[in-house]
Parts: structure tokens; C-alpha cells; sequence
């Protein structure tokens, strides 16, 4: 109980620093915040131009995140950071049982699944294909996604970059969608390629605005 609530304050003070540091230096801003559900069991999906987005995503979201993150990562010098702010690590060879149960956990208990559905942060700042990983959590789940495009942050870091450079972040939020119509009629493996491709669908139609 006591640990619970020791990790709710260390994550309320980072969210807090986040913000501080993003407003002075990045002049950061967010579109359409308020049609965010602030209860219930949602999927929040982003585009990954860089090591940036998740820490932009947390800090304007309003309510707290738990992510997928590749083991390269997760499993690195930052492990017990990562296990704090509730990330959920993902194998990049073999079966991902434990993960896959973590996240639909996640959303069982009405919380917040994070999943950047590109997989990896591009390096040209372009929209890359989905992973289906994403149409598997919402087919199993049924519940809405939040689609998301954050600007600026490739510019700020792009993959590779050391330094990070001062520019304007924005991120657009969708309204929560419902993927329970799309494929219907056809198995699973069907279903799951369809919906991944419609949130990517919707992320890209973010990118216009």
C-alpha cells in the first residue's frame, strides 16, 4: 500500500518536472486534449520519431501511461526506472506470453496501454508500416483507441542525435475510436492486419491537421 502510493508522488513529481522543462524549452502544447476519457480502459497509440515521444506522450496525457518497450531498451542501464514508471517489457525474439498478459491486465483494470504500433523510432521522421502487436491488444481487449502525432520531437532528437535542439512540440489527439465493425466476417489474423492498418490509418490522418 505504502510502496503504491510512494510510486503515485515519484510519478507525479516527474510528470510535474516534465512539464516545467517541456513548456520553457519546448513551448510544448497539445490539440483536443479535453476529448481524452478520463476513466476507463483505453489504448493510446502514437507516432515514434523519437527517444523523446514517450516522455512528451506522459507528460500531456492526463492520465498515467503504462507502455510496451522493446527489452533492448528496458533491459538497459535505466531497468529499475522503467519498472517504476510501469512499462511493460517486450522480447524482441520468441513468444511475448507475459507481456501480452501485462497489458491486457493493464486494461482489465481500467487503466492506460501505451503502444507506439511503428515499433521502433524512425530514422527519416516518416510514418512507418504498423505492428500488428496493436490490432492483437484491441481485438482481445475491445477497447477504443486514442491515436495520437507528435511534432517537434524529431526535429528536437532525431535518432542518433546527442544533443537535443530547441523547437516547437505539438501534439494532435484523436477522438477515442471503436475497431469492433472493422473485419468482421473474416478470422482473426485478418482482423488483426485490418485494424492495425486503420490506426495507422488514423495516426497519419492526425499528421494533416
Amino acid at each position: 500500500m505504502y510502496l503504491r502510493i510512494l510510486n503515485e508522488i515519484f510519478f507525479l513529481f516527474l510528470k510535474i518536472v516534465g512539464i516545467i522543462l517541456l513548456k520553457l524549452i519546448y513551448r510544448i502544447e497539445s490539440v483536443n486534449k479535453n476529448s481524452i476519457p478520463r476513466t476507463g480502459p483505453l489504448i493510446v497509440v502514437a507516432n515514434h520519431f523519437s527517444y523523446m515521444d514517450p516522455i512528451v506522450l506522459q507528460t500531456m496525457f492526463p492520465r498515467r501511461i503504462s507502455f510496451l518497450m522493446t527489452e533492448i531498451y528496458y533491459e538497459g542501464k535505466l531497468n529499475r526506472l522503467f519498472k517504476l514508471l510501469h512499462c511493460i517489457c517486450v522480447r524482441q525474439e520468441g513468444p511475448n506470453t507475459a507481456s501480452i498478459r501485462e497489458g491486457l491486465t493493464v486494461l482489465k483494470k481500467s487503466g492506460v496501454l501505451g503502444i507506439f504500433p511503428e515499433g521502433s523510432v524512425s530514422k527519416e521522421g516518416v510514418l512507418q508500416s504498423g505492428n500488428p502487436g496493436i490490432g492483437f491488444f484491441v481485438l482481445k481487449s475491445g477497447v477504443k483507441v486514442v491515436p495520437a502525432f507528435i511534432t517537434g520531437t524529431y526535429e528536437a532528437l532525431p535518432k542518433g542525435a546527442k544533443i537535443p535542439k530547441r523547437t516547437k512540440i505539438k501534439i494532435h489527439f484523436g477522438l477515442p475510436i471503436g475497431f469492433e465493425n472493422v473485419g468482421i466476417g473474416k478470422n482473426d489474423r485478418e482482423r488483426i492486419v485490418e485494424i492495425t492498418n486503420e490506426v495507422m490509418k488514423q495516426i497519419k490522418g492526425l499528421s494533416m491537421q
